[in-house]
């Protein structure tokens, strides 16, 4: 479960939700169907505003306790 994963992919949409102790969240729905969990315990939420549909990113996750995949980090795919 300690096996970071990176991949690259477009975000399609993103979903601001507050979990059951009203906490922050997002959920990232990307191009190739998958789905990102975005927890500020992973990444900070000023960097949020960061992360927006239709742009390609590099993606770092982990596998999470249900086998949802959440962000550690990300970088913006730039195409030269």
């Amino acid at each position: 479960m300690n096996n970071n994963q990176i991949i690259k992919a477009t975000i399609q949409e993103k979903i601001e939700k507050k979990d059951v102790n009203k906490y922050d969240f997002l959920i990232l729905k990307l191009n190739n169907e998958e789905v990102i969990f975005v927890f500020s315990d992973k990444v900070n939420k000023e960097r949020w505003n960061w992360l927006e549909p239709g742009k390609e990113y590099n993606f770092t996750l982990e596998e999470g306790k249900k086998g949802n995949k959440l962000l550690l980090d990300f970088e913006i795919e730039i195409n030269t």
